[in-house]
């Protein structure tokens, strides 16, 4: 990839993150046996058998295409909770980053993507 490209990817990378975005659909909560070989986006699947969910996957949501799996196994560190509220939206905890790829770092609550500023960046949060 060429320099030029590469600072053009850069700086678009920048600004999806600083400006605010189009208010987008909010993430929704799917129950499935198994991971699905394509996610939608906009999607988490919950995935597990009899209300006992072992993983939690969804695409990126920076929109670099990344499947991105969340363990939820109390046993097994780190390990994420769910909580699908009344109205089908989905809540993740802890944040979810990223270390390796776009290295994105988020929050998802009720539905909503809050980006997480790299520390000691001085650039603030952004809400999907």
């Amino acid at each position: 990839m060429k320099l030029r490209e590469r600072l053009e990817r850069l700086g678009q990378w920048v600004l999806d993150r600083l400006l605010p975005a189009e208010p987008a659909r909010p993430f929704r909560a799917i129950t499935a046996a198994d991971v699905p070989a394509v996610l939608t986006p906009g999607v988490v699947y919950l995935v597990g058998e009899g209300g006992h969910h072992w993983c939690a996957a969804l695409r990126c949501p920076c929109g670099c295409g990344a499947t991105i799996q969340l363990g939820m196994l109390r046993e097994v560190r780190p390990c994420w909770g769910a909580t699908v509220h009344a109205n089908g939206t989905v809540s993740l905890t802890p944040s979810v980053w990223r270390r390796v790829g776009c290295r994105s770092h988020f929050v998802l609550e009720r539905g909503r993507i809050r980006w997480c500023s790299p520390a000691g960046s001085g650039a603030g949060p952004r809400t999907h």
